[in-house]
């Protein structure tokens, strides 16, 4: 069995429901998704690394992305060829994207070492993380989460892996403060599909503002991070 396989059979994800609540975050998958694309060209080859419901892999035209899961629940939503090993996969990448995906990995480490394999020389990981191990919460465990990230420890784990980190900041700045609030509310670890709306709508545009004006070196609900593989 490939290291990769036995990485990915660690992850215990019991978070469908709140993935598929995440469906209604209009404003937040739709910024996602451009960061992603915004500097592929034309012809590149291209891995969504735990791709979930296809949520951002679907996006692009059918055909162009691999998409690599293993939740068999998930499989049948995913529009693009779907692999559950990435040792499946001959080929290599000129871009991986990783969202919302190695805090279930506990071995994070090893997956980032076996997706550098996957790159091109001069190929791109982008990876997209919940931050701040102090508003670990009940949404955490729920949702099986090994831990949550701070700059320093995701720069850690690309450059180890081998990669150049060329952009690493933290992204949604009001939403570290509501995650603060929901720990202290000891809310049981569940979305509703009215609280989604109202944040993506109301709440997090104007963080977003705050992220520019902060250039995401304060804090934030999550860490967003590029490398390259040098050429």
């Amino acid at each position: 069995m490939s290291q990769a396989k036995q990485t990915a059979e660690k992850v215990e994800y019991n978070g469908a429901d709140n993935l598929a609540m995440m469906s209604h975050a209009i404003n937040y998958n739709s910024g996602l998704y451009h960061w992603v694309a915004r500097d592929v060209r034309s012809g590149e080859t291209i891995l969504d690394f735990g791709a979930g419901n296809g949520e951002y892999a679907n996006r692009f035209p059918i055909g162009s992305v691999d998409a690599a899961e293993i939740d068999p629940d998930l499989l049948p939503l995913i529009k693009q060829p779907v692999y559950t090993d990435i040792s499946q996969l001959a080929k290599t990448y000129d871009l991986i994207y990783t969202i919302n995906v190695l805090e279930h990995i506990e071995h994070h480490a090893e997956i980032v070492k076996e997706l550098y394999k996957k790159l091109k020389p001069g190929g791109r990981l982008k990876v997209f993380v919940p931050a701040r191990q102090e508003i670990f919460s009940s949404m955490d465990e729920h949702v099986g989460h090994y831990r949550r990230y701070d700059k320093q420890l995701v720069c850690q784990i690309l450059e180890e892996a081998g990669l150049q980190v060329t952009y690493c900041r933290y992204y949604d700045f009001a939403g570290y403060f509501i995650s603060l609030l929901y720990k202290w509310l000891g809310k049981d670890g569940r979305i509703t599909k009215e609280s989604i709306i109202f944040y993506d709508r109301i709440v997090f545009p104007v963080s977003r503002l705050f992220d520019k004006v902060t250039a995401g070196q304060v804090i934030g609900k999550n860490v967003i991070a590029e490398a390259v593989k040098p050429s």
